[in-house]
C-alpha cells in the first residue's frame, strides 16, 4: 500500500469516529427538559375552614367597612363585639349558645339612609359541632324559603329569602369549621340574593385571609363580579 493511499485511509477512519461520537440526524434528541413557560400553573389552594381561636381584633378586621361592601353600603355608626346571646338563633335568647367564644358585628345603610339596612354577624365557637349547631338553628325552618347558593362557599351555607313576614329581605348564612356569619339585607332585595352571598363570600375569605397570617382584603363587590362571569 502506497504512503499516500495508507495517509488518507487513517483520515477518512478518524472522520468517522468523529461522526459516531456526534449527535447525528438519525439519533433521536433528548427529552426537552421543562422550560419556565411550559409549567403548569399551580393550583389555587382551597379555603381553609375556620379552626383557629381567632381574637376579637381578627373578627373585627373580617366584618366588611367602607369601601368593602356593596356600592351604596356604609358603616352605621361602628364595628361592634358581639354578645352571646345575638349569635342564638331565637330573638329573644338571653343567653349565648353552647361553646360560644366571641363575636363581632356591623350595620350598614343605603345610601345615607336607614330605610334600608344591612347586618352582618361573626360568631366563633370551641368547636364544629357547637358551630354547627348554632346555624341549624340561625337558619330556621322556614325549608321553602331556604335556597342552596349556585356557588356554595363553607361547610354549609344557606339563604332564606323573606323568613318570617318579611317581603324584601334576604338572610344568609355560612359555616366554615369553627366560625359563623350571617348576613341579613332588608330592603328591596328579595328579587336578587347575590348581595347577600357575596357579603358571606367576603366576609368568610376575610376571616381566612387571617386566619393565614395575611391582611383581609376581600370586597363583596369583587365577589359579586367574580360569580357573575
Amino acid at each position: 500500500m502506497s504512503r499516500a493511499r495508507a495517509t488518507l485511509l487513517t483520515a477518512l477512519a478518524g472522520f468517522a469516529a468523529l461522526t459516531a461520537c456526534s449527535p447525528g440526524t438519525g439519533s433521536p434528541d433528548p427529552a426537552p427538559g421543562p422550560q419556565n413557560g411550559d409549567r403548569p400553573a399551580a393550583a389555587v389552594p382551597a379555603p381553609k375552614p375556620i379552626t383557629k381561636e381567632l381574637p376579637q381584633a381578627h373578627l373585627t378586621q373580617a366584618l366588611l367597612g367602607n369601601g368593602e361592601t356593596l356600592p351604596g353600603w356604609t358603616l352605621h355608626g361602628d364595628k361592634s363585639v358581639t354578645e352571646g346571646q345575638y349569635c342564638n338563633g331565637a330573638s329573644d335568647a338571653d343567653s349565648a349558645p353552647a361553646g360560644w367564644i366571641r363575636g363581632g358585628d356591623s350595620s350598614y345603610e343605603y345610601n345615607g339612609s336607614t330605610v334600608n339596612m344591612a347586618f352582618i354577624h361573626i360568631c366563633l365557637f370551641r368547636s364544629a359541632d357547637d358551630a354547627h349547631r348554632q346555624y341549624v338553628a340561625w337558619k330556621g325552618t322556614e325549608t321553602s324559603k331556604q335556597q342552596v347558593p349556585r356557588k356554595p362557599v363553607g361547610d354549609e351555607n344557606t339563604l332564606v329569602v323573606n323568613p318570617g313576614a318579611s317581603e324584601d329581605s334576604v338572610h344568609g348564612y355560612v359555616r366554615s369549621g369553627k366560625a359563623t356569619i350571617e348576613v341579613r339585607v332588608e330592603g328591596g332585595t328579595a328579587g336578587d340574593p347575590s348581595g347577600t352571598q357575596a357579603m358571606l363570600v367576603a366576609t368568610l375569605k376575610r376571616l381566612q385571609q387571617l386566619q393565614d397570617g395575611h391582611p383581609a382584603t376581600a370586597t363583596a363587590s369583587e365577589e359579586q363580579a367574580a360569580a357573575r362571569q
